[in-house]
């Protein structure tokens, strides 16, 4: 009698099938994560800037829209998001804020906002953050 010795053809399609399976729930969750990871970077490096603008404003009694000129201290190291600063704004921020009075309108605040560049994972993504710490994040 001969033993044989291996894998049968029904054993190793139904380890392909399990490795499919696997693949098809964990790929989506892991596009999922990186997608989140990108945005955290968006968030922090908004939060950086609103503190480096309050630190402009205790020096300067004035916020600054030149992120690189006067604002030495933000790095933001990748090139996912692009970072603006807008002074002196009114209602038209990219988001609605929960301004406090019915206008909305502070002549000393800013508005500093994060938007995904195109070709990545968060393109058209657009996070803000106000002199008031509000956020849409």
């Amino acid at each position: 009698m001969r033993q044989n010795k291996g894998f049968t053809l029904v054993e190793l399609i139904v380890v392909v099938a399990i490795i499919g399976i696997l693949a098809a729930v964990s790929i989506p969750a892991y596009i999922g994560q990186q997608t989140r990871a990108a945005r955290t970077e968006a968030f922090k490096n908004l939060e950086v800037l609103r503190l480096l603008e309050e630190q402009f404003f205790a020096e300067n009694a004035d916020y600054t829209a030149d992120i690189a000129g006067d604002l030495p201290g933000f790095q933001p190291g990748f090139t996912r998001f692009t970072y603006a600063i807008t002074t002196e704004v009114a209602v038209t921020t990219p988001v609605p804020f929960p301004y406090a009075g019915g206008t909305g309108a502070q002549t000393d605040c800013f508005v500093a906002t994060a938007t995904g560049n195109a070709g990545t994972r968060v393109a058209g993504d657009i996070f803000a953050i106000d002199c008031n710490n509000n956020k849409n994040f």
